[in-house]
């Protein structure tokens, strides 16, 4: 885990600590509503359910909007911020969290293959709904435990790269510069189009670094020994 951004996860995690507010953001995820509405759904206070809500908004979890009202005046409703996402990966060999942030007005294109049935009111349209449910849930299954199967093996090499560092005791500010180059954050915010040629600079620098650190090795491993001081010498006359 980077340092970046390090007071959006704090707020992130300390937003997600709360059990109440984790039940606002699964109430939010079925439609936007307001706090009177909130409030009364989970047997609270309005001012209770306003505080976390503003908890969840800093934390950038939630957004809030004007909307109408058929009974009264207009009122402000609480929505899931869209384009907001966090991924964590805790495993031997591999820590890391991920704060992903997309451009306002952005879309989530639907996958190849997948489709949302028509949301007729009968047992044929409700099976149809069902079964691609299923599917979806089967594809996030797979993904869960391949992005596992992958963030394991990253962190292995991550390690094998930190005990070649070890071994040639590397002075800790170069240490500091590969870990920086490598970490698995700072490449994966990076746009999947710009990637390649990130990763390829990546790449470049963390060799060169290692190309003279092996040549220093190196020099020193042919350079002629120096002659030992053997300091004063002390005869004793005896």
């Amino acid at each position: 885990m980077t340092q970046k951004e390090p007071v959006d996860l704090d707020r992130v995690f300390k937003a997600l600590g709360s059990e109440t507010r984790r039940k606002i953001l699964r109430m939010l995820s079925q439609s936007p509503s307001y706090p009177y509405q909130l409030a009364k759904d989970l047997e609270l206070t309005s001012r209770g359910v306003f505080k976390h809500l503003e908890a969840l908004r800093e934390a950038g979890l939630v957004e809030r909007e004007a909307g109408e009202s058929e009974v009264g005046p207009d009122r402000v409703y609480y929505r899931l911020n869209t384009r907001f996402g966090l991924s964590t990966t805790v495993l031997p060999d591999a820590f890391a969290v991920r704060l992903i942030r997309r451009e306002a007005g952005g879309r989530i294109a639907i996958p190849r293959g997948f489709v949302i049935p028509e949301a007729r009111r009968d047992v044929a349209a409700v099976r149809e709904l069902l079964r691609e449910l299923g599917r979806v849930n089967q594809r996030l299954s797979h993904l869960d435990e391949e992005r596992m199967r992958f963030s394991s093996l990253r962190g292995k090499i991550i390690r094998r790269i930190e005990d070649i560092m070890e071994a040639c005791s590397w002075d800790d500010e170069s240490c500091e510069r590969v870990r920086s180059l490598i970490d698995p954050v700072r490449q994966s915010d990076t746009e999947e189009s710009q990637f390649a040629d990130s990763w390829a600079q990546t790449v470049h620098e963390a060799l060169r670094m290692f190309e003279s650190l092996f040549a220093n090795i190196s020099t020193r491993s042919e350079r002629p020994d120096e002659p030992e001081d053997e300091g004063e010498v002390f005869i004793n006359p005896e």
